[in-house]
């Protein structure tokens, strides 16, 4: 009995042994895709090389995942974009949103769903806090959690294994201080030890754009920041703080007006854990109404910014556009590394803005190592980008009407960048747009103002630079004939992965520029690349793809490549070792059988 009660406990451990073997292999770092930009500094780079330059072009399509139809029907919503969410990759499942606040875990593997969670996105048209706009565009995993911002704000946490809600914090929009405008949520909140960091969009609802952190185990706020001062105005506003910036000294900035909002943070958040700091970007201020109502440089608006994320104080600020008229914020992220720049190693952060420069600052004090790098040499009538103390504080719209400007206010560059081994990745694109002028509602009221649209019939295109941030020289461009918005650039064993407006998928050499292959799928392209590993191992490329509502209910696609077994790569090695790890415990385990039963045969 005792070689037996051995025997079962040795059989016992070899079966966990097997039955581990896949999860060991998905909790590797290197496997998975956890954040919306592969990391907590936005470098949407992933280290692994199983799928590579040399063999990306024998990817074969493993499945498609068609995203249900939007199963709400709301009239006067704004038409959605689709699918904007980076697929999440974790142990095995795949995470996205959708426009509508639905959370889909799909199975890695087989691109069978797993479970969803579905917001009652009806319960928003009550919420008087409530920008009619549905839109996802990220998902964050910490710890065996999910966390999204739904549209109306409200902050959910979801079990990831299961889609089991954990907790629900409400009204995060509602009564917020200082505030006469409306909000809506569309970027997940991040997780920074024991805080939940969040902050809502704003778009032309005239909400005061904040960023707010809540302690993650009682749910209860923290600290609250906000960009730009309250409606009516703050004589005092951004002097205490004017100093730790680029900007001089303006008593009265933003003026009085009740008219007054903007400034959300919509970007991705830098994490840097060693000096306790995050880092994004805050958007322009409403361009609805007259900005000669707004004098000033109206700090914090349209800015890069640096928070110490203990108490939510602020560190630094770079302001990209003074008195933006252009809506020339920097978009989706910043990106954070230690890097050599003119021959020293710099702790940095990086960002490409709509006005399409490329900015390169010391993450120590947010002042420029390089003078801003313009990609594009098609700008005009953009009075204040990068004007730094010679911008026009009273200018207005008014200025350009009847004309065109560009870039206009959608790119530049509008997209999450990438980095890797010094090298630095954005999409500049040629669109431009045109002001009129003539009645608007915001903020509940009819008045007089501007809107923003693109010039018809002009030609579009757009440009991969790949710059060295050593020297800010530019290795090679990489040339398509549609606009790029939206979907993030992606580098992984030696590729870049791009997917434009038109929903076409390109990866190119990182040394040359050269396309090594491009897929179309047709849609809107507006969702990033991403890679990550079945349960068992296998490396697969996940490429999210159609969707939008401007004609058709088209709410888009996951399609997942992989290489072929018979094609050397991590899927046929890893194959392999696991067979022989089965093999080897069987051959042990039934040694142990015969051992025992011969035993037990001699003891009787």
């Amino acid at each position: 009995m005792i070689v037996n009660k051995h025997f079962y406990a040795i059989f016992i451990s070899l079966l966990l042994l097997i039955t581990s073997i896949p999860l060991v292999i998905s909790q590797d770092a290197d496997l998975n895709w956890i954040k919306p930009a592969a990391d907590e500094q936005n470098t949407n780079f992933h280290p692994q090389e199983d799928i590579n330059k040399d063999n990306v072009d024998n990817l074969v399509l493993s499945w498609i995942y068609q995203v249900p139809e939007d199963p709400f029907k709301i009239p006067y919503v704004a038409p959605a974009l689709g699918l904007q969410t980076a697929p999440l990759v974790v142990s095995g499942i795949v995470y996205i949103a959708t426009f509508y606040n639905r959370i889909i875990a799909i199975n890695a593997e087989t691109g069978a769903e797993v479970w969803q969670y579905q917001v009652d996105v009806m319960e928003f048209v009550d919420e008087e806090w409530w920008w009619p706009v549905l839109s996802q565009k990220s998902v964050t995993y910490h710890d065996g959690t999910i966390y999204f911002m739904a549209s109306d704000c409200r902050i959910i946490a979801l079990d990831a294994l299961n889609g089991a809600e954990i907790f629900v914090i409400k009204d995060v929009c509602k009564d917020v201080e200082g505030n006469t405008g409306l909000y809506f949520g569309e970027h997940a909140p991040v997780v920074f030890e024991n805080l939940l960091i969040a902050r809502p969009s704003v778009q032309d609802g005239g909400g005061r754009g904040f960023v707010v952190a809540y302690d993650i185990d009682t749910q209860k706020e923290v600290w609250r920041w906000f960009s730009v001062p309250p409606s009516g105005g703050d004589p005092e506003w951004g002097l205490n703080d004017v100093s730790k910036g680029n900007i001089n000294p303006y008593p009265g900035d933003w003026g009085n007006t009740d008219l007054i909002g903007g400034g959300a943070v919509w970007s991705m958040f830098g994490i840097d854990h060693e000096d306790r700091v995050i880092y994004f970007t805050t958007g322009s201020s409403s361009g609805v109404f007259d900005a000669a109502l707004r004098p000033g440089p109206n700090l914090f608006a349209s800015s890069i910014i640096a928070l110490n994320v203990d108490n939510g104080e602020m560190k630094w600020y770079y302001q990209v556009a003074p008195h933006d008229i252009n809506d020339h914020e920097v978009g989706w992220s910043v990106i954070l590394a230690e890097t050599e720049i003119n021959g020293q190693m710099k702790k940095v952060v990086m960002a490409g803005s709509k006005t399409d420069h490329v900015f390169i600052l010391d993450a120590d004090n947010g002042k420029p190592l390089h003078t801003p790098l313009m990609l594009g040499n098609n700008a005009f009538n953009v009075p204040n980008d990068n004007a730094g103390n010679n911008a026009d504080l009273t200018i207005s719209q008014r200025s350009l009407v009847g004309k065109s400007f560009c870039p206009g206010g959608n790119g530049g560059i509008e997209h999450a960048g990438a980095f890797s081994s010094g090298i630095l990745y954005y999409v500049s694109q040629k669109v431009c747009w045109t002001v009129t002028e003539g009645p608007v509602d915001y903020k509940g009221k009819d008045i007089q103002g501007f809107l923003y649209g693109s010039v018809p019939g002009e030609r579009q295109n757009s440009t991969l630079f790949a710059i060295d941030v050593n020297d800010m020289s530019i290795d090679w461009t990489f040339e398509m004939p549609n606009r790029y918005q939206s979907s993030g650039v992606m580098v992984s064993g030696g590729v870049v992965y791009l997917v434009d407006r038109a929903s076409v998928m390109y990866a190119v050499d990182v040394e040359t520029g050269k396309e090594l292959r491009r897929i179309q799928w047709g849609g809107l392209g507006a969702g990033t690349v991403t890679l990550g590993a079945t349960a068992r191992g296998d490396m697969m490329l996940f490429v999210p793809s159609g969707g939008g509502q401007v004609a058709a209910n088209t709410p888009g696609i996951i399609a997942a490549f992989k290489l072929p077994d018979d094609v050397s790569g991590q899927t046929s090695i890893v194959g392999d070792l696991q067979e022989n790890i089965f093999i080897l415990i069987a051959l042990v385990a039934v040694g142990i059988a015969i051992y025992s039963v011969y035993n037990n045969k001699n003891r009787g």
